[in-house]
């Protein structure tokens, strides 16, 4: 809060004497004067590229997704912080076109069958100093979710009208990372450009891979998964950005 008159005066005086002042008249602790309040946090969005490690990229090739998520600060120089995150990448996909049915053979739609994880964490992060640029590093617990699901659409339109979740695994992920907020602008919701690296470990988890092998018709009608069981980890590295909130 702010405070007021005499209070505020005080609170000034006691600043001037305690804490350096820059060339551009801004406060170590990143606040004017008379400028706006601390930042209460940050909400930050990614475009991402993912990188099977270990036994993972033996069985599946590179991935892309996306990642929002937020911050809420600990302390008024928005050094630590608690932060979500929320992810998604797609490391596989195929689709076709065929038929709708033996009975309607004058109608085509486009079969696609994606395999996805989902992942949400949250802990703690640290940004190691203030200014243009600021390094940080983080830490999350939470769950990650391998699904293969596969839809059907019109060939005229996108949207499915059909789809079946052919498998999925629920498991305890943990993520480390690091990255760096490079300051875009300044004001009462200062941007930055964030670049990241995000490690997530999903420890051994079933999933499905593209190919016949592991998602087949059976001849009388119906289909069988056979999933892979190995580790599931994986580095995604982002670019986003963040948005600071007062």
């Amino acid at each position: 809060m702010r405070p007021k008159t005499i209070a505020m005066a005080g609170a000034v005086a006691l600043a001037v004497i305690l804490l350096p002042r820059g060339a551009s008249g801004q406060w170590n602790d990143g606040r004017f004067a008379s400028g706006p309040e601390p930042l209460r946090g940050e909400v930050h969005f990614h475009a991402g590229l993912a990188v099977p490690v270990g036994e993972f990229g033996d069985h599946v090739n590179l991935g892309g997704g996306g990642a929002i998520g937020g911050l809420l600060f600990l302390d008024e120089r928005g050094y630590a912080a608690i932060r979500a995150d929320g992810s998604f990448v797609v490391y596989g996909h195929e689709s076709y076109r065929t038929s709708l049915s033996p009975t309607v053979p004058f109608v085509d739609v486009d079969v696609a069958t994606t395999n996805s994880i989902l992942a949400l964490g949250v802990g703690p992060q640290v940004y190691l100093g203030s200014g243009p640029l600021r390094p940080y590093f983080f830490g999350t617990a939470g769950f990650s979710y391998f699904v293969t699901e596969t839809s059907v659409s019109g060939t005229e339109y996108d949207e499915p009208f059909a789809s079946t979740t052919n498998f999925d695994d629920f498991n305890l992920a943990l993520a480390a990372g690091g990255g760096l907020a490079v300051s875009l602008r300044e004001g009462e919701n200062p941007v930055s450009l964030d670049l990241a690296a995000h490690y997530q470990h999903n420890g051994l988890t079933e999933y499905l891979t593209d190919g016949a092998q592991n998602l087949r018709a059976l001849p009388r009608g119906g289909w069988r998964a056979n999933p892979v069981v190995s580790d599931a980890n994986l580095v995604t590295y982002r670019v986003g950005v963040s948005i600071g909130i007062r």
